[in-house]
């Protein structure tokens, strides 16, 4: 059991290597093969949720002109856990739903995704800053792999600004990991907050815009968010599940893992600028979600939107909050990545995805009309759900915070309601269109990928706390010391005086 954890790191890289030897030419079987190789990492996986796989740490490489060295160190709690539970559930669920996007070249999808997989999960288990990036931006060249190989008609610029837009945003990050190793001769992440408390205030100040931008990037947070409804739209549907479900909340993740426990002092002081941001992002990106003309564009700022009320919450430092960050994220991926496979469907089998391009879809294909109700029911916070739940909570500790923060952001929840009640009224009811003659009814396939997540989506908001317990914990215990930092920064209320005594009255005479 003590190499637990780096099993299921390599399962799915051997997978992903299975996947790219076995032949092109049998798409059917690369496909069961896929599947079968995603389901057996996801079993692995599970035992996660029990924290039954102890920590590792190995001494790897030397980081050459740093005096430190880099160590294979791996770690589960409950965020990472529960985090990795989406990406092991979403991979099965993106490779089920391709046969119709991706046709012949099933192999290439499934080693893209398969080693997509290793990579995130690699970032959600590192302990050491250097494996952490490695694996962090290493997880782009397989999504870059996908959106050139199968994506649409712009997929190659798309490609390349997606690949640029974020590693720009990471490059200061590399900076930043070499010069800790070289002062602090470590970059393990257990050591370095005692280290970079002690530091001037110059240096601590660059080292933590280094790892914001980052993450930002990867969210987004406004305004770093320009690649994103592009990608979105010119990625295959299954390939975009993976995307908006799991690799963004890496993004999220970045922010709570490293840079509230590394930098607590400067995350209170900067707080109200995330707040603000998210703020902007969550409410402005449901109105130009609303604005869209077509699904993928229309998701991609719904996503902007939720994900932006997620970085509002952690910037509050709430416990509430933190507990509705741990089940939003979960709850999001499960039902975004349920969405995403559906207009999936639909592109394929129409090659559009617009808005106004369909009407009447729920007479030609009843069972995708119910999957995507549910589905986008789900994204719009309906009770009994675990989108409720988290945005439930996240709203609390943003009132507890302040009042104002959450009315502003409820907003974001109403506007959500009314895109995607639109995308169902033109798309499922309302008049036939002629462009709705090639959509025919959901696959079996696609309808088991779909349903396992829907499933999660509503049984996550019946029993909530399976994951506060944990996730939840983990991320308010990752928030305590900026908010302990937050709130050494309040002025302390006034002692109340005792009225003073009343003057003699002077005597007469």
């Amino acid at each position: 059991m003590q190499y637990a954890l780096l099993v299921l790191l390599v399962a799915p890289a051997l997978a992903s290597l299975i996947a790219a030897v076995s032949s092109p030419q049998q798409s059917a079987a690369d496909h069961r093969l896929g599947f079968f190789l995603s389901l057996l990492v996801a079993a692995l996986g599970l035992p996660l949720l029990w924290n039954a796989y102890p920590a590792l740490s190995l001494p790897w490489f030397p980081l050459i002109g740093t005096g430190a060295t880099v160590h294979l160190s791996l770690a589960s709690d409950g965020l990472s856990a529960w985090l990795a539970q989406l990406v092991l559930w979403l991979t099965p669920a993106a490779i089920l739903g391709a046969r119709a996007t991706v046709g012949e070249r099933m192999g290439a999808f499934v080693t893209a995704v398969l080693a997509m997989e290793a990579l995130m999960l690699g970032a959600l288990f590192s302990r050491d800053l250097v494996v952490f990036y490695m694996c962090f931006e290493g997880m782009l060249i397989p999504m870059a792999v996908l959106i050139w190989l199968f994506g649409g008609h712009d997929r190659l610029s798309a490609a390349l600004w997606f690949v640029l837009y974020t590693m720009a945003g990471s490059i200061p990050l590399l900076l930043a990991i070499w010069w800790l190793a070289a002062q602090a001769g470590t970059v393990e992440l257990a050591a370095l907050p005692a280290f970079i408390a002690k530091l001037p205030a110059d240096q601590q100040g660059w080292l933590f815009l280094a790892f914001v931008l980052a993450f930002a990037v990867k969210v987004p947070l406004i305004p770093l968010h320009g690649w994103q409804a592009r990608t979105y739209a010119e990625t295959p549907g299954p390939a975009v599940a993976l995307l908006a479900g799991a690799m963004a909340k890496l993004g999220i993740y970045g922010f709570l893992r490293f840079v509230l426990p590394l930098f607590p002092v400067l995350s209170a002081e900067h707080a109200n600028t995330f707040i603000v941001l998210g703020l902007i992002g969550t409410v402005g990106g449901a109105l130009v979600a609303i604005a869209q003309d077509d699904a993928k564009r229309m998701l991609a700022y719904s996503s902007l939107s939720h994900l932006s009320l997620v970085m509002v919450g952690v910037f509050t430092f709430q416990t509430d909050a933190m507990h509705g960050t741990a089940v939003q994220m979960v709850a999001h991926g499960l039902s975004v990545g349920a969405l995403f496979l559906l207009v999936g469907w639909v592109e394929a089998k129409s090659g559009t995805y617009g808005v106004d391009d369909f009407g009447g879809l729920s007479s030609r294909a009843p069972l995708l009309a119910v999957l995507f109700v549910i589905a986008a029911l789900a994204s719009a916070a309906l009770p009994g759900t675990a989108n409720f739940v988290g945005e439930f909570a996240l709203l609390l500790g943003m009132w507890k915070s302040d009042p104002w923060i959450a009315a502003i952001a409820g907003l974001s929840v109403i506007l959500g309601v009314v895109y995607l009640l639109t995308l169902i009224q033109r798309w499922f009811y309302g008049r036939v269109h002629a462009s709705s003659e090639p959509v025919t009814e959901i696959s079996p396939a696609v309808a088991l990928a779909v349903l396992p997540l829907l499933f999660g989506a509503f049984a996550f908001g019946l029993f909530p706390g399976v994951i506060t317990r944990t996730a939840g914990a983990t991320c308010d215990a990752l928030a305590r010391p900026a908010r302990e930092a937050a709130a050494a920064r309040k002025p302390a209320a006034p002692i109340p005086q005792a009225p003073a005594a009343p003057a003699p009255a002077a005597e007469s005479h």
